[in-house]
């Protein structure tokens, strides 16, 4: 087999296991096709090796002027592929693993642009399972409403006023505060009650929102895990935590001449 038919088989596992959407299988589809470009079509699978993926992104810096945002797009894709192959025993070792992403400009106060956060970012995932709609909830609660991770973890079902649009969050000090929430949050939040119930945990009133298989509150570690993989899958290098989110929602409101 080829490098191409390895490829391909790595585009057909995200399509069928991880249930990707076409849209981000076409994205992950064309970083392929880039690095193929350099390799050659029709070259084995020892081509992808730590020094060629070095070589591919020296030449997206150096030559294609691409910026390091783009490139770590690109990067993200090959590490990707890296882990499917090793997982998939077809490699002992993920070639990509040890490449580092370019670095970004840094900033004086840790955010993420409005760029880093659009919406086409995100992979759209046909038929998430429960953890992946579990993090997408998330990411609507703490940057779309701007909840901290504790308020999220302790947040109950009778809280959230789905037709008026509107959380009732218990914050610190025991302090109430009533929030928008976002029509991308009700869908998300419709989906994950959803699979809730299939999987036998029927929502009460006064029940936590976040609980895990067991029918326990999930930990606050557990629901920052989330954050940090889902910012990770979509290339963020920086500081990948709620915290983070929650900053680049108010910074975001205050570029958009919001008083807050």
């Amino acid at each position: 087999m080829q490098f191409f038919d390895y490829t391909n088989q790595f585009l057909d596992f995200l399509r069928t296991q991880r249930r990707y959407s076409p849209c981000t299988i076409e994205t992950y589809r064309k970083s392929l096709e880039k690095f193929t470009e350099l390799i050659g079509k029709n070259t084995s699978l020892e081509a992808f090796s730590e020094s060629s993926i070095k070589s591919f992104v020296w030449d997206m810096k150096m030559k294609q002027k691409l910026a390091p945002s783009s490139i770590c797009e690109h990067l993200a894709a090959l590490k990707s592929f890296g882990k499917y192959l090793v997982r998939s025993r077809i490699m002992q070792k993920n070639p990509a693993e040890n490449v580092p992403m370019p670095k970004r400009p840094k900033r004086l106060v840790s955010f993420m642009s409005q760029k880093d956060l659009a919406p086409e970012k995100f992979p759209e995932i046909e038929n998430p399972n429960l953890q992946q709609a579990r993090a997408r909830f998330l990411l609507e609660l703490i940057y779309g409403s701007g909840l901290r991770i504790s308020e999220c973890q302790s947040l109950t079902w009778d809280r959230i006023r789905e037709k008026e649009h509107l959380v009732r969050v218990l914050g610190k000090g025991s302090k109430e505060r009533i929030v928008p929430i976002t029509d991308s949050l009700i869908q998300w939040l419709g989906l994950f009650r959803t699979m809730l119930i299939e999987a036998g945990h029927l929502p009460s009133p006064t029940g936590f929102v976040f609980l895990s298989e067991d029918g326990k509150p999930y930990s606050v570690r557990t629901l920052r895990n989330d954050i940090h993989d889902l910012l990770r899958e979509v290339g963020w290098e920086g500081k990948a935590s709620p915290h983070v989110l929650r900053h680049s929602f108010a910074t975001h409101l205050l570029e958009n001449g919001a008083e807050i």
